[in-house]
């Protein structure tokens, strides 16, 4: 195993211990304004904040991801898709008072912001296909990002399905990290030694 390979996990999971900061603090911002008609400046900041941090992991993540494991294309290119999608939501919500086919509570964006998720998910069963370990995570993480969904019931903002992404993706890179302790998971790296397999036959043996 590459000996930098956990980091690619690290990264992710710090990424979305902070993405799940930012939808607390953002649901609880939103709350105060539509509840008490409060609207905390400083609570907005430390949501940006934290969640600008999460995206500089997350990009750190996808760039050890590229250096060290080998192939993966579809998985690293679905990647790059999701930290760019993430960073446009993040800038159509900050600027969503001057922009006015934008709503936060759309039954719309949260449904498609699910099921987007949960198909950038999937890509990560090629990090080693038919291992069931894998698997059983990979369903666990799907189950909770399509969770997000049931926002569109009660007409919630977009951060209920970015909680609930949060919380998948922690399980998920939290998970791989321990798979990857146990060796239960072998990931194909670059700069990893060819194993050598050496046959002896007896059969002209006297």
């Amino acid at each position: 195993m590459h000996p930098k390979l956990k980091r690619c996990f690290i990264f992710g999971q710090y990424a979305n211990i902070l993405f799940l900061l930012f939808a607390l603090f953002a649901y609880v911002y939103y709350w105060s304004i539509e509840r008490h008609d409060l609207e905390i400046v400083a609570l907005e900041v430390a949501a940006y904040t934290v969640e600008t941090g999460g995206f500089v992991f997350m990009l750190f993540s996808l760039l050890n991801f590229h250096k060290i494991v080998r192939h993966r294309y579809i998985m690293k290119t679905a990647m790059l898709i999701y930290l760019i999608t993430e960073v446009v939501i993040m800038i159509l919500d900050f600027n969503a008072d001057k922009i006015s086919f934008y709503h936060s509570a759309s039954m719309g964006l949260n449904l498609w912001h699910s099921i987007f998720s949960a198909a950038i998910c999937f890509t990560y069963l090629s990090l080693e296909p038919k291992n069931k370990s894998l698997e059983i995570t990979i369903i666990v993480t799907e189950v909770i990002i399509l969770a997000g969904m049931f926002g569109i019931v009660f007409g919630l903002h977009v951060y209920v399905s970015l909680f609930a992404n949060a919380i998948a993706y922690v399980v998920f890179f939290s998970t791989m990290r321990f798979l990857l302790s146990q060796e239960r998971i072998m990931i194909d790296c670059h700069g990893d030694k060819a194993k050598v397999y050496q046959y002896k036959s007896s059969f002209f043996d006297e």
